[in-house]
Formats: C-alpha cells, sequence, structure tokens
C-alpha cells in the first residue's frame, strides 16, 4: 500500500552503487535524517554520499503523517520534574530550533512541499493534566496555551496547543535536498568494517559514518536489538471529512492523531508493536473510528512505522 505522500510525488529513480569510492563522510539511509545530514554537511564543504537500500524516503518518512512539531505528547512537566528547568529550557529550544530550521530550508531553497504553520495541540480528558502542561511548557519558555474548544469530534477537556509549529509534504521536501546530492539507491549495506560500508555491488571507504536507519542493523557495540522494539500505526487520508487548521493529537493509551492535507483530513491511531496484529484488526478499528467520528467520508488505510 502506497502513503498519500508516495501517491502525490514523482520521485526519479537515482543509480546502485556499483565498485568502490571514497568519500569524507557514508550516511547510511535516505530518509529526512538522512538526507538532512547530507545535505548539511554538504553545505558546510564535507563531501557525503547516501547509501540507501530501496528509495529515497521509502521507510519512515514516506509514511509520516509529517508533523513538524517540538510538541512530543505532554513532556513538559515530567521532563520539568525530572531533569530540572535548564536541561528542560535546552531541550525545548533545541527542538524548536529544529522546526524553525525547516521554515528557514524550505524559504531559502524555495521548496514546494505544502509547508504551512500550523498549531500544535495534545488533547485530553483529563483538564487537570492539561493545565499543569500548559504552565510546565509556558515555564519553559513556550507560548502554550489551554484550549476547551478544539476543532476535532473527539471527548476531551481541552488541549494544550504549541503555536508556530509546520505540517508538509516530507517526499517534496527531501526531493529537493537529494537532487544536489550524491545519493545511491538500490544499495543495501552489508557490512560495516572499520572505515569501510561494503554494499551488495561495493563499498565506500569515508572517514566518517553515520548510521540514519530506523532500525540499527549492527548488534555490536552497544546490544542495541536486546533494547529496542519497533511499533507500527496507520493512517487514513479521509475525503469529505471537511477541514482542520491544526494539527492533535491524543494523550494516553489509544490515541488518536489528526492533521490536514490539501482536501484530506489525515486520522491516524491504533500503534501496536510489530507482529501483534495478527488478525487485521488495527485496520478494521481505524476504519469504524473514522465512520463514527466522520459519517460520510470516504479513504483508504496505511500502514505508518511508529517510533521505538
Amino acid at each position: 500500500m502506497e502513503s498519500i505522500w508516495k501517491r502525490t510525488c514523482n520521485r526519479e529513480k537515482r543509480p546502485a552503487l556499483e565498485g568502490h569510492i571514497r568519500a569524507d563522510v557514508a550516511v547510511i539511509g535516505g530518509g529526512m535524517a538522512g538526507v538532512l545530514t547530507a545535505w548539511h554537511l554538504e553545505q558546510a564543504g564535507v563531501n557525503a554520499v547516501i547509501l540507501e537500500a530501496d528509495q529515497i524516503g521509502s521507510g519512515q518518512t514516506g509514511n509520516t503523517t509529517a508533523k513538524i512539531t517540538s510538541q512530543h505528547g505532554m513532556f513538559c512537566h515530567t521532563f520539568l520534574e525530572k531533569k530540572g528547568e535548564e536541561t528542560a529550557k535546552k531541550y525545548v529550544r533545541a527542538n524548536q530550533d529544529a522546526v524553525e530550521e525547516y521554515k528557514k530550508i524550505v524559504q531559502e531553497e524555495h521548496i514546494d512541499c505544502g509547508l504551512t504553520e500550523s498549531d500544535a495541540c495534545v488533547y485530553s480528558e483529563n483538564e487537570e493534566k492539561i493545565r499543569m502542561e500548559t504552565e510546565a511548557a509556558q515555564k519553559l519558555g513556550i507560548d502554550a496555551s489551554f484550549r476547551t474548544q478544539i476543532e476535532i469530534p473527539v471527548p476531551c477537556a481541552g488541549a494544550v496547543c504549541f503555536p508556530g509549529q509546520a505540517q508538509f509534504h516530507p517526499l517534496k521536501f527531501i526531493g529537493v535536498l537529494a537532487e544536489r546530492l550524491t545519493v545511491y539507491e538500490g544499495t543495501p549495506v552489508t557490512e560495516v568494517d572499520g572505515n569501510l560500508v561494503k554494499t551488495t555491488h561495493g563499498s565506500v571507504e569515508a572517514d566518517k559514518i553515520v548510521f540514519a536507519v530506523h532500525f540499527p542493523f549492527i548488534d555490536f557495540p552497544g546490544m542495541y536489538f536486546a533494547r529496542m522494539h519497533q511499533e507500527r500505526s496507520y493512517v487514513i487520508a479521509l475525503e469529505n471529512a471537511g477541514k482542520i487548521d491544526n494539527m492533535y493529537i491524543g494523550d494516553g493509551e489509544d490515541t488518536l492523531s489528526f492533521r490536514q492535507y490539501d482536501k484530506y483530513i489525515l486520522l491516524g491511531g491504533q500503534a501496536h508493536r510489530t507482529g501483534e496484529n495478527h488478525e487485521g484488526g488495527c485496520y478494521e478499528n481505524l476504519r469504524k473510528t473514522a465512520e463514527r467520528l466522520y459519517p460520510g467520508s470516504r479513504g483508504d488505510v496505511r500502514r505508518k512505522g511508529g517510533g521505538i
């Protein structure tokens, strides 16, 4: 199944790596992280190459809801209590700087990727929790607001909203940046031995190697495979569901995500650990939710890679 991003973006196929080459930096993975890493390196005069097993943006980037936001659920209150105000402020500032960097790149590089500013909101049925989160966010320097009226048809006591966030078309964004980069598609990395990156039909000798893949494929050092698990969730692009101006996600278990793209509302949810959707019930559950929230709408379910 193709995501709405893959359906609405023509991507020219890039050649596979053949033979041996040398670069200052080899970036493994051609998603958002890999392309931005290589692009920034090239901007700084560092020769970088991207090695992508499939096609750029074919993984998490091509299946994301594509929200650009420093709001990661209701994290401010907890983070403030655990890490203290100084560390929490640095974290918030770094993430908001990243949001602004996306806007800056789009403007300076004249990228037509549908980037629009919007508020990012977390809704909850727990009013006290929302108020505490709003106060914590404000203490950390965010111009957050508590709202009791929101645009989506879900039961809630309100939402905490961050202004100045954004949403965009991720494949159109990285597609423009990748045009100026050395990218090898259809080039899965099979082994990394010191400064040598080996692929199915060639190799790269690099001073530095960046792993920009969704899940690490080298087990040592770190035993990452024993510490991590992958999750999956699903998104429906709904037609005839009206229009919303802001981005939303719920707090707690079995939450839903909402954002607008063109004439579609992207409704996401039904997160689970990979391998646990044996009967395919998550698809049906999200469809039923869409029918209940937006009667008369229609749309397709798309898988969305989740967090780790």
